[in-house]
This record gives structure tokens, C-alpha cells and sequence, in this order.
């Protein structure tokens, strides 16, 4: 599926809109349309001086100032519509935003569930991507059955996370990737982020970066599978099967791309990449061979997510490349 539209669901915090610069660095060279949504949950308690408010200073750790309603707490129409409103004037101001910098921009904000509200709209629209910020109340840090968990579980459209910005400039404009790092393990599953990385380093002008990991668990499982073969050198053997699969899958790719084996975990060497290369974007599988991005506490994808500071494209492996 090409990543013709973007989806960002924003929820209201200041935060969490600054995913925006990272998904126009994207829509830009891709000519993808955006669109922004906002899902008005009857059970939170919103502060208006916080939230829907295009000038707020919110920062991450900040205590959650919109605890929840206790349930026998009914809301008014008059309120519900007043908050809806409120939230739809928010969006138009970032669509607006975006318009400025030649980004085709859409917006729209209802009562619901963003549980369930995400995932079907993105499927109803064929977007191409979903953005979210980790700091989202609509995202990570709740726990296990978090929106982004639940999203990530049920999704069949990759999912943009975009930690907030550490450059100077907040403006899009002054944004360009420069380089598209893809995580692969040796697995077929694994190689459902080919087509959306492949498309964003065409549009970007991009260098792309084929990144196996070939310590830790990778070379445990790789010795296991090999300890019966007496008389034979099972890591010579190991890296050089390692070898002819990347240089395969550099040509199956279809682009010119460079190839980078490292010889610790894959969390680390993910990490290293994207903090050695200029204005890298990580793109990488929900699952693969050896589990290396299945979706779990403690697994690859959760703390690349949790501890990089580059946005990470996470791919279904159901997307065909």
C-alpha cells in the first residue's frame, strides 16, 4: 500500500502536536494529503486552558491533567458540543499550518473511542500511515492495552511514531530525511517494511540503510541451530550465510541501498544507526523470524519506540512489499 495519506490523531495536549513537523518532512516529498483527527472522550475531564489550545507549552512527564470522570458523571449535550467545537477549531489551525507549507490538509473531530475509532477510520479512508507522538494520551505509556498497543495489534496500515523534536527548529520546512534505516532479520516477515521504506527514500532523495544485527540472540539462536555440526565452523558459517542474504536482499529491494552488519543486539545497533546518520527515520516489521520486532513489553519494537530519539515506521507484516 503506498503512503498516499497520512492519518494523525491528535489529543489535544501540545505535545503531541509536535509529530506534525516529522509527518510534513513525509507528506511533503511524498505529495501525501493529511489528515487530522481528534476523538472526544465523554469519560476524560479536559482543562481547557491545556488542552485544544494551539499555543500550549505541554512537556513530557507532565502530570496527566485530565483524570477520569467517575462514571456515575453524566455529560451536558451543551458540553459535549462545546468541546467537540473546541477540539475542531484546534485542528483547523494545524491544518492550516500544514496548508502553508503545500500540504494538502483535511481535519475532523467527534465523540467516541479512541480505541477503536483509529483503526477504523484509517481503514474506512485507505490511509497510508497512522502518526502518533509516545506521549499521546492516546498512545504509550499506560501500559499494556494502551491505544498504540491496541492500534499496533489491530492495524493493517503502518504506524508512524514520532518522538518530539530535539532540533531547534520546529518548522517542517526546515526538515529533510536523509536517511532510511530498515531493520531486517533474515526473514520474509521481516521484509513487509521493504515497500514503505523504499518509498520513502525515493521521495526523500534518501539514503537507504539495510541494518541486520548479528549478535546477541541472533548469534545464540544461530550457534543452537548448529551445535550438532561436528568438524564444522559455525560462526564462519553463520556470517557468511548472513552475508549472501543482505547482499540478495539489497538487490530484491529494487533501489540502491548500502548494507550494515553489527555485531551487537538489535536494539543497540538499531539505535547507533539512527543516531550516526543525518536526520534518520527508522522503518522496521511488527514481527519476524525470531521474534526480533513482535510486539511485547520488553521486545525490539517496544524500546526502539521507547528509546530512540528518530521517528520509527513500524509495518504490519500482513503489507505486501
Amino acid at each position: 500500500m503506498a503512503i498516499s495519506g497520512i492519518l494523525v490523531p491528535l489529543d489535544g495536549a501540545g505535545i503531541t502536536a509536535s509529530v506534525l513537523p516529522t509527518v510534513a518532512a513525509l507528506a511533503r516529498p511524498m505529495r501525501a494529503a493529511v489528515h487530522l483527527m481528534a476523538v472526544v472522550e465523554l469519560r476524560k475531564r479536559e482543562t481547557p486552558s491545556i488542552y485544544y489550545r494551539v499555543d500550549a507549552d505541554a512537556r513530557p512527564g507532565e502530570e496527566d491533567a485530565a483524570p477520569l470522570v467517575p462514571p456515575d458523571v453524566q455529560a451536558t449535550l451543551e458540553g459535549t458540543e462545546r468541546r467537540v467545537e473546541r477540539a475542531r477549531s484546534y485542528l483547523a489551525t494545524l491544518a492550516g499550518r500544514l496548508e502553508t507549507l503545500g500540504i494538502e490538509s483535511s481535519h475532523e473531530a467527534f465523540v467516541g473511542d479512541p480505541m477503536t475509532d483509529i483503526v477504523r477510520l484509517a481503514r474506512r479512508q485507505r490511509f497510508g500511515l497512522i502518526a502518533l507522538s509516545p506521549h499521546s494520551r492516546y498512545a504509550i505509556g499506560r501500559g499494556l492495552g494502551s491505544v498504540t498497543d491496541r492500534v499496533l495489534h489491530s492495524s493493517p496500515i503502518p504506524l508512524l511514531v514520532a518522538p518530539p523534536l530535539t532540533e531547534s527548529s520546529t518548522r517542517a520546512v526546515d526538515l529533510a530525511i536523509q536517511t532510511v534505516i530498515v531493520g531486517v532479520d533474515g526473514s520474509s516477515v521481516a521484509e513487509a517494511a521493504f515497500g514503505p521504506a523504499r518509498q520513502i527514500a525515493e521521495a526523500s532523495g534518501a539514503r537507504l540503510i539495510l541494518l541486520r544485527a548479528i549478535g546477541g540472540r541472533a548469534r545464540e539462536a544461530a550457534w543452537n541451530t548448529g551445535a550438532e555440526r561436528v568438524g564444522r565452523d559455525i560462526e564462519a558459517d553463520y556470517k557468511a550465510g548472513v552475508r549472501r542474504y543482505m547482499e540478495d536482499a539489497a538487490i530484491r529491494i529494487g533501489v540502491p541501498c548500502s548494507t550494515m552488519l553489527g555485531d551487537d543486539d538489535e536494539v543497540t545497533e538499531i539505535l547507533n544507526a539512527a543516531n550516526n546518520n543525518p536526520s534518520a527515520i527508522i522503518v522496521m516489521a511488527s514481527q519476524g523470524e525470531s521474534g526480533m520486532t513482535k510486539w511485547r513489553l520488553g521486545s525490539t519494537t517496544d524500546r526502539v519506540i521507547r528509546e530512540s530519539k528518530r521517528p520509527v515506521v513500524v509495518v504490519p507484516p500482513l503489507l505486501s512489499h
